[in-house]
């Protein structure tokens, strides 16, 4: 009897401390990462209330001067061109004496009642159209500006994907979520963890994760808790199984690499009143040999997450130089050739001579070879990298901006770099339609970057009212739907094989 209960004891003992060992560690990570979405959401937010900031000074500029209608016209094009703003409002003696809005009109009921503090939770009762909204608020003199952030944005910032984790902004003694409307709480209800603000008076909160979870062990340690159970008697064989049969998402991803997995897709730019092709932005797709292709959807997240954004770039560039090598002489002399390029990457000590290099390996050196930047990921812009950029253009590079109007860097990298075309995102472009209201925004956006004299290429163009403004409007580069979906390499060669002059649509 004791020989049975000793094994059965000891197995039992074993398997408890293991799962004591692996309650812990899951525990602190997930405290980890709370608290590091928590940082990302201040990340998020910040950026906002800078936005918020900066249309603040715009506001004084015409508190100074007085409030006719090219001021109230500048505010609106403040806050419009402002990505996450809702309205600008200047008050003098508790009343609207300007806003962004036509007719000096503003959002908020009892806005003379509004505490006057920098930053202010407004709950759905208090607006006109019943949504809750953050105020962001500078007294200087006899005004008091005020600018308006929508739920909706906050709760964009607000929604980091962890499981289990639900964060809210705290401004004072009034909460909002991810969801609902914006609460008055006490400091006594629901015990919470919170990382503060520094640059702001808020803090961001979010519910601790417990020290043991079943469903947590389960989820995320499944296998690891069946590796225990039976550690006893199949320690070896099972750790074989465990360590061969489970490929974690990362290694996958660096053997597919490894492998030229990885390939390119093409997305044609076509000149849209001519038809002819001028040039192909590269896009990644995973060519899986059981899935098929995969979307970068589902992959250049892990990538950049990973580190492993940078030899995945390197693999695309080296396959589209020999792409365009192989159909050299069916090229369009000026033809581009884009591949977006993550802040990770150029920030690399070796960028430049990995571009340089890149492009020496074309037979061709009449194409424009195109660096683009996209907007959906932070970029610091230092010394380091206007340098790097700027060495770049100086060796035949064209430096575009792409999805511009939709991130984080608002109008400040037409300023710090040497952009040669901004890509209006298709959100801009899908907006278009045939009542007149439909373009406010995209003139304002062309106008300006006319203004700077910098090239426009418009992306996700898929109707007929759409490519009619735009050639209006003068916009020599187009891609999307319309023309040509994005298409592997095989099928480039099929399009520049066709008639130049003649306008192909692919269902």
């Amino acid at each position: 009897m004791r020989n049975a209960l000793v094994p059965i004891a000891v197995a039992v003992a074993m398997f408890v401390l293991g799962v004591f060992i692996l309650s812990t560690q899951l525990w602190y990570s997930a405290r980890a990462d709370s608290f590091t979405g928590a940082r990302y959401a201040i990340k998020n937010i910040n950026a906002i209330l800078d936005e918020a900031r900066l249309a603040t000074r715009t506001a004084m500029k015409i508190a100074a001067k007085g409030c006719e209608l090219d001021e109230q016209y500048q505010l609106g094009i403040e806050a419009a061109l402002q990505p996450h703003l809702r309205t600008i409002i200047i008050l003098r003696q508790g009343k609207a004496w300007c806003s962004s809005l036509p007719g000096n009109r503003v959002l908020l009921v009892n806005v003379s009642a509004l505490p006057d503090s920098q930053l202010l939770l407004v709950p759905a009762r208090s607006s006109v159209n019943e949504r809750p909204v953050l105020l962001y608020q500078t007294n200087v003199e006899e005004s008091r500006m005020v600018v308006t952030i929508s739920d909706h944005h906050l709760r964009d910032a607000l929604n980091i994907p962890l499981k289990d984790v639900r964060y809210s902004l705290r401004v004072g003694n009034n909460v909002i979520g991810i969801t609902g409307d914006a609460m008055m709480v006490k400091d006594t209800q629901h015990p919470t963890g919170h990382v503060q603000a520094t640059d702001y008076p808020y803090r961001i909160e979010f519910t601790p994760p417990p020290f043991f979870s079943l469903q947590r062990l389960i989820n995320q340690a499944g296998a690891v808790l069946f590796f225990l159970l039976l550690m006893s008697c199949l320690a070896a064989y099972i750790l074989h199984k465990y360590l061969n049969k489970n490929t974690l998402p990362e290694e996958s991803l660096r053997r597919a690499i490894a492998r030229n997995e990885i390939v390119p897709f093409y997305q044609p730019i076509v000149n849209g009143k001519a038809g002819t092709l001028r040039g192909v932005e590269v896009l990644a797709r995973w060519k899986h040999p059981q899935a098929g292709y995969i979307s970068p959807a589902s992959f250049i997240p892990l990538a950049e997450k990973s580190g492993l954004i940078v030899p995945l770039t390197q693999s695309l560039m080296a396959q589209v130089a020999a792409n365009m090598n192989l159909i050299a002489s069916k090229l369009p002399e000026g033809f581009h050739v884009g591949i977006n390029y993550s802040a990770s990457h150029i920030c690399t000590p070796t960028f430049v001579e990995e571009c340089l290099k890149y492009k020496d390996s074309f037979t061709r050196h009449d194409l424009n070879l195109v660096i683009e930047l996209t907007e959906r990921e932070p970029l610091d812009i230092n010394d380091h990298l206007v340098q790097t950029l700027n060495r770049l253009h100086e060796n035949g590079f064209a430096i575009a901006l792409d999805d511009f109007g939709t991130g984080y860097s608002g109008l400040s990298y037409l300023y710090d770099l040497h952009i040669d075309y901004i890509k209006i995102d298709q959100s801009f472009v899908g907006r278009v339609n045939a009542h007149e209201d439909s373009t406010r925004i995209l003139d304002s956006v062309l106008d300006l970057a006319r203004k700077l004299s910098i090239s426009i290429v418009a992306e996700g163009v898929e109707t007929q009212e759409q490519l009619d403004y735009l050639n209006r409007n003068d916009i020599t580069f187009l891609q999307g739907y319309y023309f040509y979906k994005p298409v592997p390499f095989t099928e480039l060669i099929k399009i520049l094989l066709s008639k130049p002059n003649v306008r192909v649509r692919v269902e």
